[in-house]
């Protein structure tokens, strides 16, 4: 759980409020194009450290899903126990992971897009690829806000059905 929170605070720590996408002035695209090399070697990074993340994510996300959030609701109905709440929020967890993938894929793609981008020739394009990308990001962060959400929910609910059957 202590990686998950440190690999959480990275991802939110990453994400940049985005500015308008409006026209730069002479001194942004200078500064743009004067800083190229150290934006895009710092863009290459966050996306190594994005991949990992990512991995992580994913199988921490699988793992709670395969190994308690799912067993337990299939034991529950094996033993006659009905808790609506567990499997909606196991419902929920499924829908939010899959459109976690979802995003994430399209965050990648908007970050590659960026990168690829040539910031020297055009910086005014590059600005605007990076805004989009920013936004891309704040989805996926507003998603693993989600799914850290749905996580302390189905322990808080896991623990009201403890004291219940005592």
């Amino acid at each position: 759980m202590r990686k998950f929170a440190i690999f959480s605070a990275l991802v939110l720590s990453l994400v940049s409020v985005p500015v308008s996408a409006a026209e730069l002035t002479s001194s942004q695209k200078t500064s743009i194009v004067d800083n190229c090399s150290a934006i895009k070697d710092s863009l290459r990074a966050v996306q190594r450290e994005d991949s990992r993340i990512r991995v992580y994510l994913g199988r921490y996300y699988e793992s709670i899903l395969t190994k308690f959030v799912t067993p337990l609701n299939v034991r529950l109905v094996e033993n006659s126990i009905s808790d609506t709440s567990l499997i909606a929020n196991q419902e929920q967890f499924v829908d939010r992971r899959t459109v976690f993938i979802s995003d994430y894929i399209v965050y990648q793609q908007a970050l590659e897009d960026l990168v690829s981008t040539d910031c020297k020739s055009e910086p005014q394009k590059f600005y605007d690829k990076l805004e989009i990308t920013r936004e891309k990001r704040e989805t996926v962060n507003q998603d693993v806000a989600k799914m850290s959400e749905l996580t302390n929910r189905q322990v808080k609910l896991v623990t009201k059905l403890k004291d219940e059957l005592k």
